[in-house]
This record gives structure tokens, C-alpha cells and sequence, in this order.
């Protein structure tokens, strides 16, 4: 290890330690004791040594200032609803803990208590109620990420975000599966111009805002698939195409024939074949579709109708995982008919549905050795 700095004495009870950080800039700390000021060069001639050394002064930024940073630079790596949600959490939960702390004061045991404190009642989130543990961790998630950018971007040594925090467990949510003849009520119950819509929802398992930004020449007729390529979201009343979320969400999904006629049908009454740019589902006024004015006036008077309640959207992504699983996709196929980057959700969302699989699969094994067992004209000796 080479020496950085020396100890000087600047009178009584006055001790200031020199070093050069990496750069070769000069720093200086006083200390009233001697063996402190030798402790603390030490620490500083070990971080250099090792590249970990971080600049004292880059850690008194508060965190508001550092938010402020950050939040500029993820509006151009984020999605326009995560970021706004982001933001949400940060102006209703995050900023008035931390706001005014420097990022370099943020301590592991401080944030366990503050994630505690959450926890109780009377934390509110637009005076609906306790903060249920799913947003609990959701506010958690978006104070780590500002975090660990201070941590990469060489401001703070070390993470103080326990691996662990101290949310309690909310009851899963129980996930909502309709049947072939549900799906038909629902669809006889919309609003004619969306009815082809419910069943490319339910058999195709798009996110809504897929949906509602699915064109023409998105559609593949020969092979019965249609393309995800990109989505509409809705952030504030303004409207946008983006890409998908995930390089995943990039996808060609398998559609049933019913779907597909009903489409088809669907594109010859309301859409016409001459704009192969068409959007396939609008508004009322004939601009793009806002989901959220769209549940509102059309799907829930449907669901209610169907006697579904309480149904969302969502739930007929479920649906179609449901129906795939049980037509044979793995986790695998089922992921990538999804767009998600891996099987973890499918595991933990549809693991049970698979169970029908595993039985139907160990009684095709069987039958499969009892046939090779009698082709063979073997008897089996215990």
C-alpha cells in the first residue's frame, strides 16, 4: 500500500491529516486527537488503494438535490408510467422523510425504522387507508434505486438499504381465470365495437395498453399471429406510443381462429383494409383509445352486465395464460408469449396450473412404459 498523506500537528488538541485522492488533489481533515487523524489516513490510503475511495464532500448532497439528478437522467431510461409512478411515490412517501437528509447521513438502521413507521397506521396514500405491504415495497424499490445510483455514481461507499426490509407480508391477491363461455358473455356484453377486442384480450393475453395500440399491419393472417411492437400509455391526460416495457415485450403472439374471425370481421365493418397503419380499437371520437375512459364507459357496464364483477382488464390476461398452460405451453413458451424476461412471475402467478400438467404427463409416461413393456414381451420379476 502506498502512502497518500502525512499527520501534522496544528497546535494543542489540533491534528489535520493530508492525503491526495485519487485524482492527485490535495484533502485535509482536522481531528483533536492524534490516533484519530492517523485512523482516518489509514481508511483513506486503503480506499485508494483498493479504488473505493469516495470523496467526502460528494456525500452532502441532500438527498431532494440528488433526486432531482437522478429523476432527470431515468425520464430517458424509464417508461413514462414507471417514472411517473416513481415520481409519485417520491413527492408522497420518499421526499418528506429524506428530502432535507444528506445522502452520506442515510443510515441502514434509519431506513429500517422509517420502512416500520410505514407499516402503521394513520401512513396514508391520498387519504384511502394504512399503506398496503405491496406499496410499502413498491416506495422502497424506488428509494433503493435513487440509492444505489449515489452508490454507482461514486457519492456514498455503500449501500444503507437492508437486503431484507422490514414490510410485512400482504395476502396475495387471488388471481381471476375465466372460463370459454364467461369470456362469450363478456364479449356479447361490450359495447359492439369493442366485442372482437375482449376476445383478443382473453386469448391473446395482451396488456391493455398493447391493446389499445395494436394496428393493422400488425396482424399476420397467414400464419394466425399478431405482432407487439409497441404500446399506448397514458401518463397525466397525454397520450403516447412507446416501445414495450422490456426488450421481451418485443413479441409475436399465437391467436386462436375465433379471435382472429371475429377480427376479421371487426376490421371489414370498422377499420377497412386501405391503412395498414390503422389503429384496430378507438375512442368514441375516433382518436386513439384511452384505457382509462374506456374501462370506465365500456368495461365496467359490460362486466356488470355479465354478472363478472369484480373483473379487470388485467384479468383477462390471466385468462389467457390459463388457457394456454392448459393447451400445453411451458413456462418457457409461456413467458415469451407474455413478454416477460423470465419464469419467475409465471412460477409464482400460474405455478399451480401446471399441476394438471404434471399428472397428465406422469400417466402418458406411464402408458408409454406399459406399452414398451408389452411390445417387448417381458414380464416383470420382483
Amino acid at each position: 500500500m502506498v502512502s497518500v498523506g502525512y499527520v501534522a500537528k496544528m497546535g494543542p488538541s489540533k491534528y489535520r491529516a493530508r492525503w491526495r485522492d485519487p485524482d492527485g488533489r490535495l484533502k485535509s481533515k482536522s481531528f483533536s486527537r492524534e490516533r484519530e487523524a492517523l485512523k482516518f489516513l489509514r481508511e483513506q490510503e486503503v480506499s485508494v488503494d483498493r479504488g473505493t475511495y469516495i470523496d467526502g464532500r460528494a456525500a452532502k448532497i441532500t438527498f431532494a438535490e440528488w433526486t432531482e439528478h437522478y429523476f432527470a437522467l431515468s425520464a430517458k431510461r424509464l417508461a413514462r408510467t414507471s417514472w411517473a409512478r416513481d415520481r409519485n411515490y417520491l413527492d408522497n412517501h420518499i421526499l418528506p422523510r429524506w428530502g432535507r437528509v444528506e445522502i452520506g447521513r442515510v443510515t441502514k438502521a434509519a431506513v429500517e425504522r422509517w420502512l416500520a413507521e410505514l407499516s402503521e397506521p394513520g401512513q396514508r396514500m391520498h387519504s384511502q387507508g394504512p399503506l398496503a405491504p405491496a406499496t410499502i415495497e413498491k416506495i422502497y424499490q424506488t428509494f433503493r434505486k435513487v440509492m444505489a445510483a449515489a452508490v454507482e455514481d461514486d457519492r456514498i461507499a455503500r449501500l444503507p438499504c437492508p437486503t431484507r426490509p422490514p414490510i410485512p407480508r400482504g395476502k396475495r391477491k387471488p388471481v381471476r381465470f375465466l372460463t370459454e363461455a364467461e369470456v362469450a358473455r363478456l364479449a356479447a356484453a361490450i359495447t359492439p365495437r369493442y366485442e372482437a377486442g375482449i376476445y383478443l384480450l382473453a386469448y391473446g393475453g395482451f396488456r391493455i395498453g398493447e391493446f389499445a395500440a395494436l394496428r393493422l399491419d400488425d396482424i399476420d393472417w397467414t400464419r394466425g399471429h399478431i405482432r407487439v411492437d409497441e404500446g399506448l400509455t397514458d401518463v397525466g391526460g397525454t397520450l403516447a406510443f412507446e416501445d414495450p416495457k422490456s426488450g421481451r415485450a418485443h413479441r409475436t403472439v399465437p391467436m386462436a381462429d375465433l379471435a382472429l374471425d371475429g377480427l376479421r370481421a371487426h376490421v371489414d365493418q370498422r377499420v377497412g383494409w386501405d391503412d395498414p397503419t390503422a389503429l384496430l380499437f378507438c375512442g368514441r371520437d375516433g382518436g386513439p383509445l384511452r384505457p382509462t375512459a374506456w374501462r370506465k364507459r365500456h368495461w365496467g357496464p359490460a362486466v356488470d352486465l355479465a354478472g363478472l364483477a369484480p373483473l379487470t382488464p388485467h384479468d383477462l390476461r390471466h385468462t389467457a395464460a390459463s388457457f394456454f398452460i392448459a393447451e400445453g405451453a411451458n413456462q418457457w413458451m409461456l413467458a415469451e408469449i407474455l413478454g416477460h424476461t423470465d419464469t419467475r412471475m409465471i412460477d409464482r402467478v400460474y405455478g399451480h396450473l401446471f399441476e394438471t400438467d404434471r399428472q397428465a404427463l406422469r400417466i402418458r409416461m406411464s402408458q408409454r412404459a406399459q406399452r414398451g413393456f408389452e411390445d417387448n414381451g417381458q414380464r416383470l420379476s420382483m
